[in-house]
């Protein structure tokens, strides 16, 4: 007779797949973020309203008003003078596809969650830890207009750099805490690989590498880098700018690039090392399967990041900002088969 507890296979299988979804969701969701935010089409909703928010202007007036909302920020005073109804929506259903994406993270997370406690098919001791992320899904969202609210500051025409860094990594928080989550869920016991001391170790040092060049990466979309590869002044060559790195490093477009391009530099050595160490040490299959991928997706990562600068096309930056969470993802992956391996 099949088991019905929450900790047999089938149901671990099952909530395992609830929660990858989930994170697959918020991946979708970084590259619909990032295409809002290198578009300049964030700032075309001025209200935050979680729930009458999620359905858009239904008639020619709601359009008229809220274009007319639009036009007293400095984006529109600034950049977009004189544009008409029909570019106002060309930025506006971005910014909403958007939000609506985020309350449907919502309720995929809360509806199996509350059907999967009722009918106990999850174990009990996660159900306070994924309502806690749900919580701070909800509080995400208000991250989000903290930061779009930083571009109807006076002469803004963008949000804060470091307020859309802040937003960024909440959703990586959420990200890895429910990826974590779901691996868990299919293997709870650590493999405990053999042949694979020092991996580790190793393993989260490049870890580490990547959220720092991830945060350089915030700051290079908050000021739109993407656009701003200049090899006459300097500007996205690889070359330490004048007075680095004691200047600007915050507020100077060559100095944030190039701090971005070393850090990267720096986690794709490092990850090339797990990579290859592993490889070495001839570990289980899956062990090695798993530093195999993030050696392919950190080649990728670099020459996304190259041609998106050189391009300065905006669709490739989205793909090289949600291919740095694939490969985030395939580090957490390597990290949880590594559980149990000598450090």
């Amino acid at each position: 007779m099949p088991q019905n507890t929450a900790a047999s296979p089938q149901n671990r299988k099952l909530v395992a797949t609830w929660l990858f979804v989930l994170a697959g969701m918020i991946w979708v969701m970084v590259g619909i973020g990032g295409y809002t935010r290198d578009s300049g089409s964030g700032l075309s909703i001025m209200d935050w309203d979680p729930i009458i928010g999620a359905l858009p202007p239904m008639s020619a007036d709601a359009w008229n008003k809220l274009f007319a909302l639009y036009k007293t920020i400095p984006q529109y005073q600034l950049l977009h003078q004189g544009m008409d109804l029909d570019g106002f929506k060309q930025l506006f259903w971005p910014e909403y596809i958007h939000r609506l994406w985020g309350r449907l993270m919502g309720l995929v997370l809360l509806l199996p969650l509350v059907g999967f406690a009722l009918t106990g098919r999850i174990e009990k001791r996660l159900i306070p830890w994924l309502a806690l992320l749900f919580a701070l899904g909800g509080l995400q969202g208000f991250i989000g207009w903290f930061m779009v609210s930083s571009g109807f500051f006076p002469n803004s025409t963008a949000v804060e750099p470091w307020r859309l860094s802040l937003h960024f990594f909440a959703a990586m928080f959420l990200l890895g805490a429910v990826l974590w989550t779901a691996l868990t869920v299919q293997a709870p016991e650590p493999a405990r690989p053999a042949g694979c001391k020092g991996l580790k170790r190793l393993t989260l040092a490049a870890f580490v590498l990547l959220l720092l060049a991830m945060f350089g990466g915030t700051f290079v979309s908050g000021i739109h880098g993407i656009t701003a590869f200049d090899p006459a002044n300097g500007i996205g060559t690889g070359q330490p700018p004048a007075g680095w790195p004691m200047s600007g490093i915050f507020t100077d477009t060559a100095t944030i690039i190039f701090d971005h391009q070393l850090l990267a530099t720096l986690a794709t050595i490092a990850i090339l090392a797990v990579t290859v160490q592993t490889i070495r040490h001839e570990p289980p299959a899956p062990v090695r399967d798993a530093a195999a991928l993030i050696g392919l997706l950190v080649i990728l990562q670099f020459v996304l990041g190259v041609t998106a600068l050189v391009s300065q096309m905006i669709d490739i930056g989205v793909i090289h900002q949600m291919n740095a969470v694939l490969l985030l993802g395939g580090l957490l992956n390597l990290l949880h088969r590594l559980r149990g391996a000598t450090a």
